[in-house]
């Protein structure tokens, strides 16, 4: 190969090696950003260009939850012993927001929150070598809605990324989940009815998949008086113009129509109210 064009090849092996520094591990992109995703297939770790601002004042009625997690999450940052997070329970109760407003909470310290959606999961390990690389953070792995059918078996291949296997968890990564089931995978009384000389095993098994998570809470369909409290904070928020009386007369309208009370639905009756759908 004559002189001009190993020349070439080693202009271009530069310039690959550019872009490596520029979105490796050690790259500025942590520094400047706070939130990522992670995609498991081509192993590579997303900044999100203009993360959600949620506000902890706005989250009512966890008030307990929210002091718990943050005392986590701050115990983390600084170092000390922490526990894995399952927020599950019902749907629209604040789970996620309340994940997400830790951006908000901890905002310029050294917490980066990388969101791992289900499909990715198994491939986890594969961002362990980032983690350890770029040990000034701390890293939340927040998997939303993780739960797992009747017939899947990945629910075991999560414990070993959990426990670690014979790799060890990088220290610097907690795993922050939220669900809908309180034990991730479907529990039936048939389960104690089967043929297996000890069938307690298969429900032991299933259960021991959310035993990973040290700290864990429910989340339950609010109060009235709790989801017109929040109802209140939200017309506040949006700029809502109506008297109290007929505010919460038509919220509770809504919500028996929209089939419950949460935050979720507290939310869009705001909206509509602000937006002149009610009158």
């Amino acid at each position: 190969m004559d002189k001009p064009k190993i020349g070439q090849l080693l202009v271009k092996l530069d310039k690959l090696l550019d872009r490596y520094v520029d979105t490796g591990p050690e790259s500025p992109n942590f520094k400047r950003y706070h939130a990522f995703t992670w995609d498991g297939t081509r192993k590579v770790i997303r900044p999100i260009m203009r993360p959600v601002q949620i506000d902890q004042d706005d989250l009512i009625g966890i008030e307990s939850v929210k002091k718990q997690i943050i005392q986590n999450t701050r115990q983390f940052l600084d170092g000390r012993r922490a526990n894995n997070v399952l927020l599950w329970g019902e749907r629209g109760t604040g789970k996620s927001s309340l994940i997400k407003s830790l951006l908000t909470v901890f905002e310029g310290t050294n917490l980066r929150l990388v969101q791992v959606y289900k499909h990715d999961i198994l491939t986890i390990q594969d961002m362990y070598e980032l983690m350890v690389r770029s040990s000034p953070y701390r890293f939340i792995l927040f998997i939303d809605d993780l739960s797992f059918e009747e017939n899947q078996t990945d629910y075991k291949e999560m414990k070993t990324i959990m426990d670690g296997g014979l790799e060890e968890i990088p220290e610097n990564i907690l795993f922050y989940a939220t669900s809908n089931r309180k034990h991730l995978v479907p529990t039936r009384f048939s389960d104690n009815d089967s043929d297996e000389i000890r069938s307690a095993d298969t429900v032991e098994e299933k259960l021991s998949l959310a035993e990973r998570f040290g700290l864990r809470f429910g989340f339950y369909h609010f109060s009235q008086e709790t989801y017109l409290e929040i109802v209140a904070s939200y017309a506040a928020k949006y700029g809502a113009r109506m008297d109290k009386e007929t505010l919460d007369r038509l919220a509770i309208q809504w919500a028996l129509y929209a089939g419950g009370r949460n935050g979720r639905i507290a939310e869009q009756f705001a909206r509509a109210v602000h937006g002149g759908d009610i009158l």
